[in-house]
């Protein structure tokens, strides 16, 4: 093969390499999209229990109680939906914590409540009292949420048993067995029940501590190490590759050996700031709070600058080393130790440990809990240690088998560093994203993106041609993403969907006089929803049931676009179907029996009855649905079976 063509080949290469590594890089950064995070199943999308985790964590020292929210992906909360309530074990009201004022959110266009606060990922409060009581009390946590574009959940009431010993030790129950909320979804299927997995599914870091408590320590320390592993997928932990590869491409002789030898020390470097924080949060217990800390905005801006610098770096700005003084000494130990600085590569990997800490999952938060419970030091370290340990395997297998396939030198190694460089960036907006609005996020992505895309030779007429075709649509969907961003959109799969505008037939609303043989029959309370099917069911009709709120955004949207699409109504017309809009807007004792009779836990919910008064299998729709899978689904799903 001619230099000619190795130098075609490599230029064909490279791009393909890195567009197969960015696509799932762009999923992690993905916030918002109706499709991307839950799928086209509706029966899979999460309980309010699922998507909304609110733990209670004690501050005696600033005398207040400390709330963390932690809501997944394109899940938020609503600013004017929070309310806090102490009380005694009569329900006498102590405080409402009426001069708490929420921190502000993100801007979001609300279609009901027009410009609305909200929050993403995670939330943290800190309730101030006035004095800590003597008594028993209970905690009251009302808020409300919803999913992008989907569904809205019921206002729910989360409660937290307070037991204050003495004015310098405060307590924390678990929370209330029957909190007035959502009734819960129908409970999961037997194949991981109670499992670990499915600990950590539902978001629950107290469920996960306790869960812990129940095992010995070497299943304990087993799991941690898996719990490592997982984290190592998260965005966060990903960066490190670079910081590592780095280090072993700069030994003039890199071995498998060695590789292996600085990934390790690069790995127990890393694990020192885990092993200090078990052992910190044992000695000193929950007190610390370091999870409400690492949530705050301060120290998200600083992880994202951190990640800013480290790509400067990677783009040739300045260049990634210690200070003189330390980098004189480890280079003279490690002369003496023939090679490179093992020293230097563990100081480095604990720097990284310290910038991937507020990346905070179920794992390291119900670990937290769980060493703060043991009270152990030993067991606090090595537990911290060992996920530590999970989350750097990777990295070893990678310093020890991928040493080999560094470039060493020339344009292939300025290419990786500068799309190593972009991920960092990508990473840094990505942690951004949390406390800026979705808009801004996504326009950053799309100049992030625009510009790499003409770095790699968008606009170099001299280019080989896939490459510059790659960088070519890398940089125009950048722009579409600015585009989209300017005029409010969210997603960065579908940037410009929010200016779609689909027509519409009108239909008669609930109380107006219907047009046909359909108009919506308003229902209120269990007694009239249970008389009009049985009405229904006499007369041999179907029924569509829509279940419905005014504080529901989504469920707005769903009647004003696909349940009054002339093609849907001329359908459900040809099947004589009956539309029921059940209003449960209120979250009482009657409406909560309704959501507990049919199963809801999210709206807008629309159930299909046949004509014998039973459900139709498989047909239940939560959520939003455009008029075309409506209608499909009404084919499929429905009228065979009505």
């Amino acid at each position: 093969m001619t230099i000619l063509q190795r130098s075609f080949f490599r230029s064909l290469a490279l791009p393909l390499i890195l567009l197969v590594c960015a696509t799932p890089a762009l999923a992690l950064f993905g916030e918002s999209g109706n499709a991307s995070l839950f799928g086209g199943n509706n029966h899979e999308l999460p309980t309010p229990e699922q998507a909304i985790h609110v733990d209670a964590l004690p501050n005696v020292d600033a005398e207040a109680i400390d709330l963390i929210f932690e809501i997944i992906d394109q899940v938020y909360l609503y600013q004017h939906a929070f309310s806090f309530r102490l009380t005694d074990t009569h329900g006498n009201l102590l405080d409402d914590f009426s001069d708490f004022t929420v921190p502000d959110g993100k801007l979001k266009h609300d279609e009901l409540f027009g410009e609305v606060q909200v929050y993403y990922g995670q939330l943290a409060l800190r309730l101030p009292l006035d004095a800590i009581p003597l008594t028993d009390t209970v905690l009251e946590v009302n808020y409300q949420g919803c999913i992008e574009d989907t569904l809205c959940y019921p206002p729910q009431t989360s409660s937290f048993p307070l037991t204050f010993v003495s004015a310098e030790q405060m307590s924390f129950g678990a929370p209330a067995p029957e909190p007035v909320a959502a009734p819960a979804a129908p409970a999961p299927t037997a194949s991981d029940d109670n499992g670990f997995f499915s600990t950590l599914s539902s978001q629950d870091a107290n469920a996960f501590s306790r869960w812990l408590g129940s095992h010995s320590l070497g299943m304990v320390l087993l799991l941690f190490y898996v719990g490592g592993l997982l984290l190592a997928l998260t965005p966060c932990v990903f960066p490190m590759i670079p910081i590592l590869s780095g280090i072993i491409a700069g030994q003039a002789e890199p071995t498998a050996r060695r590789g292996f030898l600085l990934s390790s020390a690069y790995v127990l470097g890393m694990a020192v700031p885990y092993t200090l924080a078990g052992l910190l949060v044992a000695l000193f217990g929950a007190g610390l709070n370091l999870q409400f800390w690492l949530q705050q905005p301060a120290a998200i801006i600083i992880s994202a600058v951190i990640f800013l610098l480290l790509a400067l770096g990677m783009f040739g700005v300045f260049t990634l080393q210690l200070p003189a003084f330390l980098r004189d000494r480890l280079n003279a130990a490690s002369e003496r130790r023939q090679g490179g600085s093992l020293g230097g590569a563990a100081l480095i990997g604990a720097i990284s440990g310290l910038i991937v800490s507020p990346c905070v999952t179920p794992i390291l938060a119900g670990a937290l809990i769980y060493v703060a419970s043991s009270g152990e030091a030993v067991t606090g370290a090595l537990t911290l240690f060992t996920l530590a340990l999970g989350m750097g395997t990777p990295l070893i297998i990678f310093g020890t088998g991928g040493s080999h396939l560094l470039p060493r030198a020339g344009e292939w190694m300025d290419d990786i560093k500068r799309f190593f460089g972009v991920v960092m960036l990508g990473v840094a907006i990505w942690l951004l994203g949390r406390i800026v609005s979705p808009s801004l996020t996504l326009g950053l992505y799309g100049v992030l993106l625009a510009v790499y895309g003409v770095q790699l030779g968008a606009l170099d007429a001299s280019g080989h041609r896939l490459r510059r075709g790659i960088a070519l649509v890398l940089a125009l969907y950048g722009a579409i993403m600015v585009i989209g961003a300017a005029g409010g959109g969210t997603d960065p799969w579908q940037p410009l969907a929010h200016r779609q505008a689909p027509a519409t037939a009108h239909v008669a609303s609930p109380g107006e006089a219907s047009t046909g043989v359909y108009g919506f029959v308003d229902v209120s309370g269990q007694q009239a929803l249970a008389d009009t099917l049985r009405q229904a069911q006499a007369d041999n009709r179907p029924v569509l049931v829509d279940f419905f709120a005014e504080w529901c955004v989504a469920c707005k949207v769903l009647e004003e676009t696909t349940l009054s699409d002339a093609a849907v109504l001329s359908a459900m017309q040809a099947q004589n179907m009956l539309l029921v809009r059940a209003d449960i807007t209120d979250i009482d004792r009657e409406n909560q029996a309704i959501m507990a009779e049919y199963g809801i836990f999210g709206l807008p919910s629309l159930v299909f009855m046949a004509r014998d008064g039973g459900e139709i299998p498989e047909s239940r729709i939560l959520g939003e649905m455009s008029a075309e899978r409506f209608l499909s689904h009404l084919n499929t799903r429905v009228f065979p079976s009505i």
